[in-house]
């Protein structure tokens, strides 16, 4: 049997620990929570307006400086010195001139003078840029331009030296002379024509025109030139020529015979000459004196087979038909071994 004393002092602790227990949960649940986060409420920053506050000057110690001995220096007396002015003499500039048209000419001029003539001919050009009415920049570069083959470029230049100085006659006889070398016949004759005006006395320049008249078959004017060369140099071989071949182109067998005899007195070696000399006596009908200048033709060139030929047709008129047909076979066997 139990004891109930002992069973009711347990019921009684038994509920004193339930109570403890129960009490201890909500203790628990009230510090802690039930676990679920609840979301913070922020709460408003309120700025406070900031006071300073004044600092308090702190102080410092007093320093103490130690006192140091003052040290004796021996100084040595001071030297002045007078410093010596040097005096340079005053910087004098160069004065630069300005290049003028003149100063390019005459280093275009030096230029030439040293053979260097493409330089010669650029330092022209810058001259004739600066004044345009330099004539004798004008001539230089020609004259220049044609050394260097530059034909065409020193025919413009002439004719530019014409145009600033119309009575330039010594433009007019270049300008003609390259002409006469292209073969403008035309072109020469009027550049020729307007020398001779301005300078009537120049025999070579009248036998050029006298040639140039002869190629255009005008040959009236080139016996006019031909006169006037042997007018201003009575010796003018050629011009002499040149006027006996009109005369017996012309017909004019007397005034032939008269000019070709003044060339072989001249000067004897002259074989052209003294050939049409014989063939005017032929055609004049002198068949002697066409036979004596025959020979003397044949004595001094005798491989002349035209002289042999006209020798043979002289015979054959004076009706020495042996002698004109040895002629005849000799103008063949030359005309064989050329």
């Amino acid at each position: 049997m139990k004891n109930p004393c002992r069973a009711d002092v347990c019921y009684s602790l038994k509920s004193v620990c339930n109570g403890l227990t129960f009490s201890l949960c909500i203790f628990l649940i009230t510090c802690y929570g039930c676990g679920k986060k609840e979301d913070a409420v922020e709460k408003p920053v309120e700025f406070k307006e900031i006071i300073s506050t004044p600092v308090e000057e702190q102080q410092l110690p007093p320093v103490v400086r130690e006192e140091t001995p003052a040290v004796e220096v021996e100084r040595s007396p001071l030297v002045v010195q007078t410093p010596q002015i040097v005096q340079t003499p005053p910087v004098t500039l160069p004065v630069v001139k300005p290049v003028t048209a003149q100063d390019l000419y005459s280093e275009g001029l030096e230029l030439f003078n040293q053979g260097r003539l493409e330089e010669a001919v650029e330092s022209f050009n810058k001259a004739t840029e600066m004044d345009a009415t330099m004539v004798d920049a004008y001539k230089k570069k020609a004259l220049a331009c044609n050394k260097l083959g530059m034909t065409n470029e020193a025919i413009t230049s002439f004719k530019k030296v014409i145009e600033l100085n119309p009575n330039d006659s010594e433009a007019y006889l270049h300008l003609g002379s390259f002409y006469v070398k292209r073969r403008m016949a035309g072109d020469a004759i009027v550049a020729l024509e307007r020398y001779v005006a301005l300078n009537p006395n120049n025999a070579g320049v009248y036998y050029n025109l006298g040639c140039l008249y002869g190629e255009k078959k005008l040959f009236d004017k080139a016996a006019v030139c031909y006169r006037q060369a042997l007018k201003i140099n009575p010796s003018y071989d050629d011009a002499y020529y040149n006027l006996g071949v009109i005369y017996n182109d012309k017909e004019m067998f007397d005034e032939a015979i008269e000019v070709f005899k003044k060339i072989v007195t001249i000067n004897p070696k002259n074989h052209e000459a003294r050939y049409n000399l014989a063939f005017a006596y032929n055609k004049k009908g002198l068949y002697n004196d066409a036979v004596v200048t025959c020979e003397k033709l044949l004595e001094l060139d005798p491989g002349n087979a035209n002289a042999h030929l006209l020798l043979g047709d002289t015979y054959n008129k004076l009706g020495k038909l042996k002698e004109a047909q040895d002629e005849y076979d000799m103008y063949k066997k030359l005309l064989f071994i050329k």
